[in-house]
Order: C-alpha cells, then structure tokens, then sequence
C-alpha cells in the first residue's frame, strides 16, 4: 500500500474516532486495518492498547460508554445499560449524584464479555446481571446518545424500573424503589402493558403493580391487569414484612400501615 493511501487510512480513522470510544480488532480487520497496520499506529503513538483486542486514541482516556458501545456495535453482544442507570441517565432518579458511580448492564447471554472490558479501571463500578426476564428481549431498549455523543443502548424507563425491581429483596431496597417510582407519572401504560405481559417474573410483576397502585400513578388505570399473569401464591419480598392480600407480596410493616392510615383515616 503506498504511503498516501496508508495516510489517508490512518486519517480517515482518526477523524471518525471519537473521544472515549473504544474500537476493536475484530472491527478494525473488517474495515480494512491489518495487524502490522495497527503495530505501526502504535509504534508511531496515533493508538494506544487497553488490552489484547481493545484500542483507544493514543492521547485518549476510554469511556464506559465508549466500550459499551462498542460492545454492542462492534461485538454485536447481546448486552444493554438497565435498571438504576438506565433511569438515572434518563433523568428517572430520586437522588441526584454527580457522577454516576456504578454503571448496570443486562443480557440474557451467559457469554463472557471480553477480557479487556473487565479488566479495566472505568469511572463507573460496572454491574453484569444475566437476565432473561423478558420474552422479547428487545422490548423496551433504545438507542440514546451519551457523553461525546456516542450511541448507546439502554433500556426505557418502562423496563429500567422492571429491571431494577428484580434485585429488591430487602427493607431498604424496597423503600428505596418505592421512593423512585412514586415520581414516575409519566410512564406509557402501552408501553407498561406489553412489558408487564413479556415479563416472566411473577415477583416483580406484583411489586411493580402493588407500587403503581398505592401511588396513585396516572397510568395505572389505563392498565389491563386481568391480561397479565400474576401466578399463585405469596411471595416473599421483605422478610418479616406485612402481607398484602392484593397482591400477595410481602411489604415493610411501617409502610403498610401508613397506607392503611391514609386509605381509612385514623
């Protein structure tokens, strides 16, 4: 390959590059950028490596999201943001913190996320749950743009409470996605609807009605509960916690009888 050609490759990639993404050998070879190519973008510092497969910007710091990315559109992992920091970079959240410090990723897949992503130091603690809650795995995930305007994948705030909802299994998390979801008036009930119906999950399926319900939350009424499977039997969410007859879930005794208080009077 002549020298200009080579130049202009080498141009063509910087340019395109954005800040904090990370790019992939498997990519890089599929558009062209051979191995002895990449040596000498090392050699000559215009890259760096971050692990075995994994380069960044020679003067570049790699982002979370930026390796997410290109997880999901360099990798084609089956892998999403979910849960708490799906809502909290959606503006869904009850505290505000500065930064976001751990960052929860979903997918239905036991496969091993590459070396290079779990090994290095991101901003944010990264959280990988394996969940197959959903029957259409896709529903209720979309593309938004983060930091550098790189394209990620994240879940809806329909399904990011979902999600969040399937690690409650204790007083203070509880509380704490009851004190989350009471702000959340917004909610599509299509969109709920379908969601509540693909979700396999029994416990969260209750919890996430129970809430909605007791809330008040506008859209609860738009919902068709009878079209959704709520099983049989109790189940357990916090241990020593009131049962509602409702729902059958277990509840924290303190905020069962502020409910009761606030239905009956006292």
């Amino acid at each position: 390959m002549a020298s200009n050609q080579k130049n202009t490759k080498l141009n063509k990639l910087l340019s395109e590059w954005k800040d904090g993404v990370v790019y992939t050998s498997p990519w890089l070879s599929e558009n062209g950028y051979t191995p002895d190519m990449l040596f000498g973008y090392k050699e000559s510092n215009w890259v760096r490596s971050i692990g075995r497969g994994a380069y960044v910007k020679a003067q570049d710091e790699p982002l979370w999201e930026g390796a997410v990315h290109a997880l999901q559109n360099q990798l084609n992992f089956s892998v999403h943001v979910g849960g708490e920091t799906a809502l909290e970079l959606q503006g869904v959240r009850h505290n505000v913190s500065p930064r976001l410090k751990e960052c929860h990723l979903y997918t239905p897949s036991k496969r091993k996320l590459p070396a290079w992503f779990n090994s290095y130091d991101w901003e944010a603690e990264i959280k990988l749950h394996i969940s197959t809650m959903f029957g259409e795995k896709d529903l209720g995930i979309k593309s938004i743009e983060l930091k550098n305007s790189v394209p990620v994948k994240v879940s809806e705030p329909e399904r990011a409470i979902l999600e969040l909802l399937s690690h409650v299994n204790s007083k203070p998390k509880f509380l704490k996605a009851w004190y989350l979801i009471e702000g959340m008036m917004t909610l599509r009930p299509n969109v709920v609807q379908r969601l509540l119906k693909s979700c396999k999950s029994v416990k969260v399926k209750r919890l996430f009605l129970f809430m909605a319900e007791k809330n008040e939350l506008p859209w609860y009424e738009k919902l068709n509960v009878s079209e959704i499977d709520l099983g049989s039997g109790k189940r357990t969410i916090v241990k020593s916690g009131k049962l509602d007859n409702k729902f059958m879930i277990t509840v924290p005794e303190e905020l069962f009888c502020s409910l009761f208080t606030d239905v009956h009077g006292s």
